[in-house]
C-alpha cells in the first residue's frame, strides 16, 4: 500500500527515537511497522488506492508539461519579438528601395526624353 504524506512531521517514540516523515508518496515497505502504528501517523499520512495514485501521477505529469509549455511559450514570444524587428527593418529597407527605384525611373525617363529630343533635333 502507498501513503501520501501532506506535510512533513517528526514522530517521537517512547524509547526516545524519532522518525522524520517527509511530504510525498511513500510505499508501506519503506515505512517501519512501528511508524505505521504510531498514534499520529494517520494525522499526517493517508492511504492511497490505485486510482488516487494514478491521479496524483497525472497531476505531477501535467504540472511538468505546464512548466515545459510555459518555457516554450516564453521562447516563442521572444522569437516573435525578434522576427517583428527583422520585419520592420526589412520594411524600412523596402521603402528605401522603392524611393531609389522611383528616382531611377525618373532618371531613365529624363534620359529617354533627352535622347528623343536629340534624335528629333537631328531630323
Amino acid at each position: 500500500m502507498k501513503y501520501i504524506v501532506s506535510g512533513g512531521a517528526t514522530l517521537s517514540f517512547p524509547d526516545g527515537t524519532r522518525f522524520e516523515l517527509q511530504a510525498g508518496i511513500h510505499d508501506s515497505n519503506n515505512l517501519p511497522d512501528s511508524v505505521r502504528k504510531h498514534w499520529a501517523f494517520k494525522s499526517y499520512a493517508k492511504p492511497l488506492d490505485e486510482s488516487e495514485l494514478e491521479q496524483e501521477k497525472q497531476t505531477e505529469d501535467l504540472s511538468a508539461q505546464l512548466a515545459v509549455l510555459s518555457a516554450e511559450n516564453e521562447s516563442l514570444k521572444t522569437q516573435l519579438i525578434e522576427q517583428s524587428k527583422i520585419s520592420e527593418d526589412l520594411s524600412a529597407q523596402l521603402a528605401g528601395k522603392d524611393t531609389e527605384l522611383a528616382g531611377l525611373k525618373e532618371q531613365l525617363s529624363a534620359a529617354l526624353a533627352a535622347t528623343e529630343k536629340g534624335t528629333n533635333a537631328k531630323k
